[in-house]
């Protein structure tokens, strides 16, 4: 047993912090369903913003970061790093969109954007897909990482006890969540952020005393291959081999400009569009939106590769516990290196402090999603088709209820699952078609509810057939593919199918005021800021992949300063296209 009981002490002492919040809001949030799901619509940006980074940072994250740079390099990451090409839209102009709707979740959009069955039985399933499918997923890969921080720490010979951690791990974060809703969520996620980020530092800085300081560090990290060290993938391959597109620049390539605007969060994603709405107003949505992509790319991901790199010359491969893979080999888990490093490097209460700090971000991603899933069922199935006008508490209790069920499939769903990566690309995957659809729907007056359904299915088709057929073809590959695809069966059935009418279209129109094709919504000789959406677009990109580049450079010792010069010059044009990409025309 690793724990020293200065170690239980910091664990004690956050469960107590966290739990006594979770009672000290259970009234408010049992007000009305604004409440359970939205805190009120009151949170200031910095609030909002910060809960949209915590939850987006479990127990999962370093592991599968330490694994992605430990197997392929740092340039692994522009699977993810690539969507700030989508992710500067949401900032500049998307987050506001969604807080002028005053939506309670992104499956209520359809309803205000579409008419008619296709619009009300596209809601109801979304409604139910996001509710049982996309938040499992996600809840089941957070279980997975927990279930592997967990044996390492308490040093655990095998995986008996897998049932006992999924199980304790599901019950303390249903008890927060069950009892506190949304105003716990993003109360407790500020202060988690913050310890968490702590956590990672200080370990961070501990793998760097082993290596003698941050330019012993630095001369270590020397030794390990170029592949490994690359800010960008190896292009030593030509486009005509495989791996080109799977490993070198070609992936590169389809995380940057495919999958980096077009996926499933492309205009927001369930958790970020709930922070959105959650908001005082738009302005306060754009804020929250652009401090969390500060955060996100560029700022917290460093400490954990920094680690996964350390990782690779004090723990090698032959160290790391074995699992099985579905062909049934036996691989190292590189993924778990990153608790096997807090193991070895921190000391007594220092070991807890980084434990507690996964806690609670483990703790504030399940509440999050168990909260998102319940908003879900209670407000685009139950109260819309099931049982309506009932009073705000009964449907808070629908609410809580639906939460545990949740918690019961994705517990169960954990206990059998081994790799966090998989299911991370699987969920891509699936609903990775429907990006084009999610954006198209805000810039393009003719989309209708079959753009969606169409999209939804040829996704989620070709992702299955693909994985019915062994694979041939594969990631990221496959999802250009499978976005392909959908791409053009939703644009043909879109032309073949009747557009929303003038009526319905006007008032969304007027509500939300969007940019782009709208000509026959505006009124006559009123601006569309096309130049101004294009350039605080790219600005946007350039600030946050510039700070996400230049910190990581500094800290490898490589040449940071173009990067840092592009960040200024993506500030200056964000900053100057801010407020007339978004003016509410009269």
């Amino acid at each position: 047993m690793r724990f020293h009981p200065l170690d239980w002490l910091a664990v004690g002492a956050y469960l107590v912090l966290a739990l006594g919040t979770g009672v000290w809001l259970a009234r408010r949030a049992s007000r009305s369903t604004d409440d359970f799901y939205l805190a009120g619509r009151s949170l200031p940006w910095w609030v909002a913003g910060t809960s949209m980074v915590a939850t987006t940072f479990a127990a999962d994250t370093p592991l599968v970061i330490t694994g992605w740079v430990r197997s392929a390099g740092i340039s692994k990451n522009w699977l993810w790093w690539g969507m700030a090409v989508g992710g500067a839209l949401s900032f500049l102009v998307i987050a506001g969109w969604w807080r002028r709707l005053k939506v309670t979740t992104d499956a209520e959009l359809i309803e205000h954007r579409y008419e008619g069955k296709p619009a009300l039985r596209l809601r109801a399933f979304f409604g139910g897909y996001h509710a049982v499918i996309t938040n499992t997923i996600v809840l089941t890969w957070v279980l997975v990482a927990m279930k592997k921080v967990v044996r390492v720490v308490l040093d655990l010979p095998d995986d008996s006890w897998d049932t006992a951690i999924i199980t304790g791990g599901v019950g303390l974060a249903l008890t927060y969540s069950f009892l506190s809703g949304f105003w716990g969520v993003v109360v407790t996620d500020f202060f988690q952020f913050f310890l968490a980020m702590i956590g990672a530092i200080l370990l961070a800085t501990r793998a760097s005393e082993m290596l003698g300081g941050l330019d012993g560090a630095r001369e270590a990290f020397q030794t390990l291959s170029e592949t490994t060290t690359s800010l960008f993938p190896s292009t030593d391959s030509g486009w005509e081999d495989l791996a080109w597109w799977t490993q070198g620049f070609g992936a590169f390539l389809i995380f940057f400009g495919v999958q980096g605007w077009l996926n499933k969060n492309a205009d927001g994603g369930g958790a970020a569009v709930q922070r959105f709405s959650a908001s005082k107003d738009p302005e306060h949505a754009r804020k929250a939106a652009l401090w969390f992509h500060i955060a996100h790319y560029a700022i917290r991901p460093w400490p954990w590769i920094f680690v996964a790199l350390a990782s690779m010359i004090l723990i090698p491969a032959a160290d790391l516990p074995m699992i099985t893979l579905g062909d049934g080999s036996l691989v190292p888990d590189h993924e778990a290196a990153y608790p096997m490093m807090m193991a070895d490097l921190l000391g007594p209460g220092w070991f807890g402090l980084l434990c507690a700090s996964f806690l609670a971000a483990f703790m504030s991603t399940l509440d999050t999603h168990f909260n998102l899933a319940s908003s879900y069922f209670v407000n685009d199935l139950y109260r819309r088709f099931i049982k309506k006008n009932k009073p705000p508490k009964h449907y808070v209790w629908v609410g809580r209820f639906t939460e545990v069920a949740i918690a019961v499939l994705a517990g169960s769903l954990a206990v059998i699952a081994d790799s966090i990566s998989d299911l991370f690309t699987f969920s891509l995957s699936l609903l990775g078609g429907l990006g084009p659809a999610m954006l198209l729907r805000w810039f393009w007056w003719r989309t209708n509810a079959w753009t969606e359904i169409s999209a939804l299915i040829s996704s989620t088709v070709v992702t299955m057939g693909l994985i019915a057929l062994g694979s041939p073809i594969p990631y990221p590959l496959s999802y250009a593919l499978v976005v392909g695809i959908s791409l053009v069966v939703m644009l043909i059935v879109t032309w073949m199918t009747p557009p929303v009418s003038k009526e319905k279209l006007q008032a969304f129109y007027d509500t939300v005021q969007p940019v782009g094709a709208w000509k026959p919504f505006r009124m006559e000789n009123s601006h569309n800021p096309l130049r101004a959406l294009f350039v605080g677009w790219a600005g946007g990109v350039a600030l946050i992949l510039g700070l996400t580049l230049g910190i990581g450079a500094w800290l490898l010792g490589q040449a940071s300063l173009i990067y840092f010069g592009t960040a200024l010059a993506g500030f200056l044009a964000l900053a100057k296209n801010w407020h007339p990409v978004f003016q509410r025309k009269q």
